[in-house]
């Protein structure tokens, strides 16, 4: 069983320790708490260190510009359990509509590694928190008001000419 990370905001893990990266290259309409319903990207991996594995499943909200993380109820894992744990993680996110696809990370040159990660949105920094996103949602609707109620006096104005 995989429960919500909260205090996870973006994968911030050396590449060297990811094992697998599975993407789902189409997106799904999800409604996380919190946020309103929206386009989502799926991301499966595995960080491996000193014979512990953790499974992460990520989800990263288009709209919202910021991530949501999963992990197993009971965190880390030994290794020898980890490929019984990512399965669960795979089920976990395609029970939610994606289908993942290899990203063939493993094989790929540590520096490669590292610039496909950070390219990641899951890697990023969250664009903005709900309550900065409300406050610019109020005040884009209020310059609207404003511009429209601008408009319509300089409309006034201008046919009193």
């Amino acid at each position: 069983m995989f429960v919500q990370h909260p205090q996870l905001k973006q994968l911030n893990v050396a590449a060297e320790k990811i094992t697998r990266l599975h993407v789902a290259q189409s997106s799904v309409q999800l409604a996380f708490s919190g946020f309103p319903p929206q386009l989502c990207k799926a991301f499966l991996l595995s960080i491996e260190g000193n014979n512990r594995a953790l499974v992460v499943v990520a989800y990263y909200l288009m709209e919202s510009r910021c991530s949501v993380f999963f992990v197993p109820k009971q965190g880390e894992v030994a290794v020898e359990k980890l490929d019984a744990t990512y399965e669960d993680g795979w089920s976990f996110v395609e029970s939610m509509g994606f289908v993942l696809t290899e990203t063939d990370y493993h094989l790929k040159a540590l520096d490669d590694r590292k610039q496909f990660l950070a390219g990641l949105p899951i890697c990023q920094s969250p664009q903005q928190t709900t309550a900065e996103r409300r406050s610019n949602d109020l005040l884009e609707k209020e310059i609207t008001d404003l511009r429209e109620c601008c408009l319509e006096s300089f409309g006034r104005f201008l046919s009193s000419l």
